[in-house]
């Protein structure tokens, strides 16, 4: 884990066969503490903005769901499930976790525009800003013309797309309501350019696309907890897909637990580089050996 190395790799370098190494790397990941343990063992103070996000992993040709929740202060990872499908009841059981168990102290949350997340951090966390990335709004705006549009008027189409950019990347709460406005005064336009589905779909986003005005600590995309999710892929490419469920849950125990205690080296937050997200949590690390901490007995 520490030198993202395959098995094959490191059966080399020590001498045994691959499946052995696969076998004792398995049986590390069958006892590895959970990140309910940690968190009740070490009690990391986290900032309150919590980012998630998914990623898809094969078992056996299968698609699973791994939902990541990440610290937005501290890039630690506070909690991660593997599920089968993205729904509501799996997004549900998530969030409880981290507010009932965990303890996460919200203060709010940035997500990519998954329906499920919308609609479960708005009844589980009332009153908690939930702010959507942006890039992905704009994004998902952008595919559609791109690949969807049917309405044949390029000038609107061209000018919607353009309003969604502005309200996605400006600076100011003020030229955001702008230019929602615009497009409100122009509905006829709109329809006749077969749209109103299309902005029907930005008003009900809109409010989740703001929250960062209000509130100056959320961040207006998701880009941390990506590029968390892009040191996990590392070494799941490494892996030609998981065989288990359970051990693709025990590979991934080990990975989030190394993480964990791995010090950033080319981080772009000011006063990251050289410590570890739980160290940014507040916890002493200098003593821990993240291996022989990571095991339950």
């Amino acid at each position: 884990y520490d030198s993202e190395a395959s098995y094959r790799a490191v059966s080399r370098q020590i001498g045994i066969a691959p499946y052995r190494v696969f076998k004792i790397i398995n049986a590390l990941g069958i006892n590895c503490k959970s990140t309910l343990d940690v968190a009740f063992e070490l009690k990391p103070r986290w900032s309150g903005y919590l980012f998630i996000d998914e990623k898809s992993i094969f078992i056996k040709g299968v698609e699973w769901f791994l939902l990541l929740a990440v610290d937005l202060k501290t890039q630690d990872i506070v909690h991660w499930e593997l599920v089968s499908r993205e729904d509501e009841t799996n997004v549900a059981w998530f969030l409880i976790i981290i507010k009932m168990v965990i303890k996460y102290p919200f203060k709010g949350v940035i997500s990519d525009l998954l329906p499920e997340f919308f609609g479960t951090v708005r009844w589980l966390l009332p009153g908690i800003p939930h702010q959507f990335c942006t890039y992905h709004a704009y994004r998902a705006t952008e595919f559609y013309f791109k690949y969807h549009y049917t309405g044949g008027n390029k000038l609107w189409a061209e000018k919607f797309l353009l309003i969604t950019k502005i309200i996605c990347r400006c600076k100011t709460l003020s030229t955001a309501l702008r230019a929602i406005d615009y497009l409100e005064s122009h509905q006829d336009e709109l329809r006749q350019a077969k749209l109103i589905k299309r902005m029907n779909i930005l008003r009900i986003r809109f409010p989740n696309l703001i929250k960062r005005f209000k509130d100056h600590n959320l961040r207006p995309d998701n880009n941390i907890v990506e590029n968390v999710i892009k040191q996990l892929n590392q070494k799941f490419k490494k892996v030609a897909g998981f065989e288990f469920y359970e051990t693709a849950c025990n590979s991934i125990k080990l990975l989030v637990m190394r993480y964990r205690f791995h010090t950033f080296n080319c981080s772009r937050i000011p006063g990251n580089n050289g410590r570890c997200p739980l160290e940014l949590a507040g916890i002493d690390t200098s003593n821990i050996n993240w291996v022989r901490f990571s095991q339950k007995f």
